[in-house]
């Protein structure tokens, strides 16, 4: 019945998200319709368990340049709709990070590893596991990473990945105008925005965060002062960033307790 319930749960957010946009305008820079349509796509093909096992052998394919990147195999002979059967993965748990130290794990290595995978999923790939919480994650003999339960996968388009790119490239190299420009592209209206009070603002943020070790940096504070800061100036992130922002908080937590500097 888990189908119904969930169609049910959509009608209703997409009924409070068509309110708060009507009757609370300082939302509507956040398109609270369009987040609620991007969750129930998400949601309706993870429901699928044949598109989750799609999914699966399509990030084994791009990963192949990585072998220490483990995908289970999907054998499609016992596979359909509603039941997903994989390869078995024995390995350590994600969140059982104290026994990678008495079997002998590479912490710093599995933290860099990791990181180069999810990275290509995200900038070259364009296609990146969107759910890598700690029980999606299991570590394997050679400090391998094996990732499970793709059902919940983020895309990107080519465009999309080269504005990330320009946006992080503005952030480190201390561009304030590179960084307005994207965030003023992303909203589409530049109607009533102060460009230049922008830029000041984001040139304090960026002076804010220049050369503070990553140990020190905190990614969910990052986003949390970036949305603060889109928030007064009534701009907005488009919706197809949100599974990102939320996989990277997640990929956070998990790097920085593999390796925190």
């Amino acid at each position: 019945g888990i189908t119904e319930t969930i169609a049910a749960d959509l009608r209703w957010l997409e009924k409070l998200a068509g309110l708060a946009e009507a009757r609370l305008p300082a939302l509507k820079p956040y398109r609270p319709q369009k987040l609620v349509r991007e969750l129930a796509r998400s949601l309706n093909r993870e429901l699928d368990l044949a598109n989750e096992c799609r999914n699966a052998e399509r990030i084994a394919a791009n990963m192949k340049p990585m072998p220490w990147i483990v995908v289970p195999k999907v054998h499609w002979a016992f596979t359909h709709e509603r039941i997903n059967v994989q390869n078995r993965i024995v390995g350590i748990a994600g969140q059982q990070l104290d026994l990678l130290d008495t079997q002998g794990y590479d912490r710093s290595l599995l933290a860099r590893r990791g990181a180069h995978a999810v990275l290509k999923m995200i900038v070259e790939d364009g296609f990146f596991h969107a759910d890598p919480h700690p029980g999606n994650v299991f570590y394997l003999p050679g400090n391998a990473i094996a990732f499970i339960d793709v059902g919940m996968v983020g895309r990107l388009s080519q465009r999309r990945r080269e504005d990330l790119l320009n946006l992080l490239l503005g952030l480190v190299e201390r561009q304030p105008q590179s960084v307005a420009e994207v965030l003023l592209d992303w909203t589409g209206d530049e109607q009533g925005i102060h460009t230049d009070q922008l830029e000041g603002e984001i040139e304090a943020f960026v002076d804010q965060y220049y050369g503070v070790p990553l140990a020190q940096l905190s990614l969910g504070q990052m986003l949390s002062d970036v949305t603060t800061l889109l928030r007064e100036h009534r701009l907005a992130l488009p919706s197809d960033l949100a599974l990102l922002i939320k996989a990277f908080i997640t990929l956070e937590g998990m790097g920085r307790g593999l390796d925190p500097s």
